[in-house]
């Protein structure tokens, strides 16, 4: 008798994806920007010369150049020719940025992603944090301070304390980053600071995350930032 299939012996099979003739010859010049093969200035072959090298047709290659173009790797000049870009730290945050964007309507999981990032953040800024980043740090609490003890929103605040971390850390993709998950959750927060006590939570949990960072107490901060942004999500 042979065997039959049952769900708890079949194989799990992932249909391979077809991917485009566009996108394999794409993917094969941005691993030559990648490796140093082709710099930052430097002039990619003619669409005539790609098509016979890659054995594809020039309809292939210039849609192959378009999709670098909009991920900023090749830009295209006056005159003719197409021109391998300088890459940025914003060429890598865009495509992180866009998926980001993506997800505006789902609050649970940009909170989420914050409880990934922030609490390394903190971490990270308690280890590397000058002087000057102390003391910006430590203006801004101030600041805060005094506008929820007028009853005030500190939500402008609150919102800069973060973004002090961020740059504390000395990583500015770290910064962009969550430049972006702070900006989708702008409503959020906004909601957040309506109410007098909230503000009060909200300062009383950056304080405790400044006093770890000023000690450099990398774990303190790291437990404090996870207990701030509980919180928060509790309150939202």
């Amino acid at each position: 008798m042979e065997p039959t299939d049952t769900d708890a012996t079949k194989p799990t099979i992932v249909p391979i994806r077809r991917v485009k003739l566009y996108e394999e010859v794409a993917a094969r010049i941005r691993d030559l920007i990648a490796s140093g093969e082709l710099g930052p200035g430097q002039a990619l072959p003619s669409e005539r010369r790609l098509a016979e090298q890659f054995k594809v047709g020039r309809a292939v290659i210039r849609e192959a150049i378009r999709q670098l173009e909009v991920s900023g790797l090749v830009e295209s000049r006056h005159g003719g020719g197409n021109y391998v870009r300088e890459v940025t730290v914003e060429h890598l945050v865009a495509p992180i940025a866009s998926v980001l964007n993506g997800m505006a309507p789902l609050r649970e999981e940009l909170m989420d992603a914050r409880l990934f990032f922030e609490p390394q953040i903190a971490r990270v800024a308690a280890a590397r944090a000058t002087p000057e980043d102390l003391q910006r740090l430590e203006d801004i609490i101030r600041r805060q301070e005094e506008r929820v003890a007028k009853g005030l929103s500190g939500a402008e605040e609150d919102a800069e304390f973060h973004d002090l971390l961020a740059s504390a850390t000395h990583n500015t993709v770290v910064e962009r980053v969550m430049e972006v998950i702070d900006g989708l959750l702008e409503d959020s927060q906004a909601r957040l600071f309506r109410s007098v006590e909230r503000s009060e939570i909200s300062l009383e949990g950056n304080r405790r995350i400044l006093k770890a960072v000023l000690r450099h107490d990398e774990a303190a901060a790291q437990l404090a930032m996870v207990e701030h942004l509980e919180a928060i999500a509790r309150n939202l």
